[in-house]
């Protein structure tokens, strides 16, 4: 994956939570987990609102996008979310030099 690439998908910091979920726990979540671990991000007690809407991003944004890059595999309809290859996004997640330079949405 170049670099450009790499840096729009890590643009994002909720696809970045994504991707570091994904590659601490065995490459596999659910849209479910996910759904709740990017609204406790938001706001400390993410009610059904803010879960709501981070499941709708996380199905018409971060996963098909995601997907369309080869980074997972998401099954719709268990809600299955699959680590396919992260190795192009992981340097930019653990190395903190190039990690600052990825830019980040406020």
């Amino acid at each position: 994956m170049d670099t450009q690439t790499a840096f729009e998908i890590l643009a994002n910091t909720d696809r970045q939570h994504i991707v570091e979920e994904l590659l601490e726990n065995d490459g596999r979540t659910t849209v479910g987990d996910l759904s709740q671990q990017l609204a406790a991000r938001r706001k400390n007690d993410a009610g059904e609102t803010e879960l709501e809407r981070a499941k709708l991003e996380l199905y018409h944004n971060h996963l098909p996008r995601l997907e369309d890059h080869g980074v997972i595999a998401f099954d719709r309809r268990t809600g299955d979310v699959v680590l396919r290859d992260g190795s192009g996004l992981e340097p930019y997640l653990n190395d903190p030099t190039r990690k600052r330079s990825v830019p980040l949405d406020s």
